[in-house]
């Protein structure tokens, strides 16, 4: 996908509390993170963001040392990242974190997991339910406990 596209390995980074970076300069500005969210893809050479410039194209490869989306909404049909991508309910993997306890969801097509914010769980919730051995099911599928050693 995207061939003939520059390729450039960035100094972009998401951090490990889902922050983004580029260098040592934090980027708050909520309208560029989503624009890179919304338009990042994966090939052999990992994550990066696809962006044109009238006759330019460019991949940049960045790195993710963290959950790179976040669960945006949750409804009965489908998960919404912040990137805008859907995954239908059923489809959903959670993982358990064991290294910090905490829930993501992994994301397939970019091969990545996605926060659950404070906000969204209420919602996410409703699907989550504990079995009578004291583990999680979401939408009927374990939630799988491990250590996510690789963010991508």
């Amino acid at each position: 996908m995207h061939e003939g596209a520059r390729e450039e390995f960035t100094n972009i980074r998401v951090t490990r509390d889902s922050r983004w970076f580029t260098g040592a300069k934090e980027i708050v500005n909520f309208k560029v993170i989503s624009h890179f969210k919304q338009n990042l893809f994966r090939d052999s050479k990992g994550i990066y963001i696809y962006q044109t410039f009238r006759a330019f194209a460019e991949k940049g490869y960045i790195a993710v040392e963290g959950p790179l989306l976040a669960v945006f909404r949750v409804d009965e049909q489908k998960i919404t990242f912040d990137s805008l991508d859907e995954v239908p309910l059923t489809a959903v993997d959670v993982v358990l974190n064991t290294a910090d306890e905490t829930l993501y969801v992994y994301y397939p097509r970019l091969a990545c997991y996605a926060a659950i914010p404070a906000g969204v769980v209420p919602y996410f919730s409703e699907y989550l339910h504990e079995t009578a051995d004291g583990e999680h099911t979401f939408c009927g599928k374990p939630v799988v406990a491990r250590a996510i050693e690789n963010w991508t």
